[in-house]
């Protein structure tokens, strides 16, 4: 018994505890490679890992994408989560090992940030029913067990931390905690491209709705906390900069068609049905055009029950004592409600007016998508029901939220499941992302200087397939041999032996910031217009030499990175501010004028 009290004693530890539900899976040998982009989790953690090798901190060249000539993938897509899967890589989990520690780690956080953000809006056992309703959400099972989608999912865990925070500015603003703002909102633009045009529009519209609050509550414009608000938000961008503006100033660059094919990512066609927020089937299948899709697309029992409840809960006026209090606390449900409402909306097809009148959101691919929003807003509304009908006690979790949090596991049960598959060394290997595209020939990338279009093929596929050594390079004028030395995620280097004069060319894309050299000195890298797959090109004089080319930072990649420095800078300023002041001297001497004396 006094383990069990223990328990119920600390929710968090309890909470953690039951996260193991939906992570233990993952602790069987292999994958789940069946996931829809479970390889993908694979593979781009493979091609950033060739990136730190070759010794850059942000990697943005993933070397072996579009059948071996590269691709700039972590220019366009968020590379964080797969940044700190790394670090797990380097420390010897491997490619796999690494993977599985981030997703049992996101689904901890998941579950934590949200019993924190719960605990503050409602009481602890509230909290504790947020974090489960969170972590068990079907939706938030899907991006791991049928969808795979890695990155998604890691953002999916900052979500509450960033509401959390911003909370926190508005009702308590200080240089500390606009600083952990900016933090978690330039974390979660770092770690999911999409998530910038999910979250962050509905996080706008909450806090204009929180100060509003705050304006009729206290009688006048809330100035500190709309300008400390601003403060976190901008310098959360800030921060991410160094993802946001090589995307904006370089998107130009790439075929961005290529990435939204009619046929599987129109987001007119993928739609839910109003009955799928209920269907609570699983499948293991996709999101098709019609009703009948393969994967379950629902916002999950408890928060359906529990969000239908919340609605009487908002809108009704009670004449007691705690009147004010009560006014409060039906504007913060109803607000979150709300919140949910918008999103959900978002996934129905009579939305498709707003979607078409914002060309950019078509990035969001699939509607479906905002489902992680509505989770988090519905889970924090269901916590606030739970705070409404059973006034948790502070502290510890009640025996009647016990029996509530066994029914919100049992319907989540079967979901926590993926179908596992082996693991070869070559699924996590360089040739993993050749072999996918053999597979999926409409995943392939060019860049725009490409007139080619998408590769159907490249001079290094047979090497890949037969697991020999790459050929990178060939002589395309003059006469000569050209050998591999070296290959690396974003560097290539050859020796040439030229009888004449020659020029050769890697087999790379042309991208902006690649750079060459010849025997260490500094050589003009270009592209033949006239080439439809505008590869690399370097003039190199007769004799024997070693050229290398480098992908390098641009002008604007230099200044995003700076500005993103010198922002963490200050956040680090503004988080030690106060202790800062303390220590400072109080009352400094004062000098005297020498012509006083």
């Amino acid at each position: 018994m006094r383990p069990l009290r223990a328990l119920i004693s600390s929710p968090l530890a309890l909470l953690i505890l039951l996260s193991a539900f939906a992570w233990a899976p993952l602790l069987a040998p292999g994958y789940f490679l069946r996931a829809h982009d479970a390889r993908h989790s694979l593979i781009w953690l493979s091609e950033l890992h060739q990136g730190v090798e070759s010794g850059f901190l942000w990697p943005r060249w993933a070397p072996d994408h579009a059948q071996g000539y590269g691709y700039p993938l972590f220019t366009f897509y968020a590379p964080l989560a797969f940044l700190i899967a790394e670090v797990f890589n380097l420390l010897g989990a491997g490619i796999l090992g690494a993977i599985k520690i981030v997703w049992v780690l996101a689904t901890i956080l998941a579950g934590v940030s949200m019993y924190q953000l719960g605990k503050r809006l409602w009481g602890v056992g509230s909290g504790f029913i947020a974090g489960l309703l969170y972590m068990f959400a079907p939706y938030h099972l899907v991006n791991i067990y049928v969808r795979g989608a890695f990155a998604e999912f890691v953002a999916l865990a900052i979500y509450p931390w960033v509401v959390l925070t911003f909370w926190d500015v508005l009702t308590q603003p200080s240089a500390r905690r606009v600083a952990l703002a900016a933090l978690s909102l330039g974390a979660l633009l770092l770690t999911h491209s999409v998530t910038i045009m999910l979250l962050p529009p509905l996080l706008a519209l909450l806090i204009l709705y929180w100060l509003a609050l705050a304006w009729r509550r206290e009688g006048r414009p809330p100035v500190r906390a709309t300008v400390s608000t601003l403060a976190a938000g901008a310098l959360g961008g800030m921060l991410a900069a160094i993802f946001l503006l090589p995307v904006l100033g370089e998107t130009r660059y790439i075929v961005l068609d290529q990435w939204l094919p009619a046929e599987s990512y129109n987001y007119p066609q993928q739609f839910l049905y109003l009955f799928q927020w209920f269907d609570f089937q699983w499948g293991y299948g996709f999101a098709l055009p019609g009703p009948n899709d393969g994967m379950n697309l629902s916002i999950g029992l408890w928060l359906a029950i529990l969000g239908v409840v919340a609605l009487p809960l908002a809108f009704r006026r009670r004449e007691d004592r705690g009147q004010r209090a009560e006014e409060g606390k039906r504007a913060m449900l109803a607000g979150l409600l709300f919140m949910a409402a918008i999103a959900l909306f978002a996934t129905l097809a009579v939305s498709q007016v707003f979607w078409d009148a914002m060309p950019m959101i078509k990035l969001v691919q699939f509607p479906f998508r905002f489902l992680a929003p509505a989770t988090l807003f519905l889970s924090l509304t269901a916590s606030g029901v739970v705070a409404a009908l059973l006034s948790p006690s502070e502290g510890r979790v009640q025996p009647l939220l016990l029996v509530l949090a066994a029914a919100i596991l049992l319907s989540a049960w079967t979901n926590a499941k993926p179908q596992h598959t082996d693991v070869s060394e070559r699924d996590v290997s360089p040739a993993a992302d050749i072999f996918f595209e053999l597979d999926y020939p409409d995943m392939r990338g060019s860049t725009a200087f490409a007139s080619a279009g998408k590769p159907a093929t490249s001079p290094k596929i047979e090497a890949y397939i037969k697991g020999e050594p790459l050929p990178l390079a060939e002589i395309a004028t003059g006469e000569g041999e050209v050998e591999a030395v070296e290959h690396g995620g974003g560097e290539d280097v050859v020796r040439v032996r030229g009888r004449t004069p020659v020029t050769v060319r890697f087999y790379t894309y042309w991208y902006p910031g690649w750079r060459a050299w010849i025997d260490g000195e500094p050589a003009a890298a270009f592209y033949e217009p006239t080439d439809p797959n505008a590869l690399i090109q370097v003039q190199v004089p007769a004799g024997e030499h070693i050229v290398r080319i480098r992908f390098t930072n641009t002008p604007l990649r230099t200044a995003a990175a700076l500005i993103s420095a010198l922002t963490l800078l200050i956040l680090v300023i503004l988080f030690f501010w106060d202790t800062i002041r303390s220590h400072a001297p109080q009352n400094l001497p004062q000098l005297r004028d020498p012509r006083q004396s």
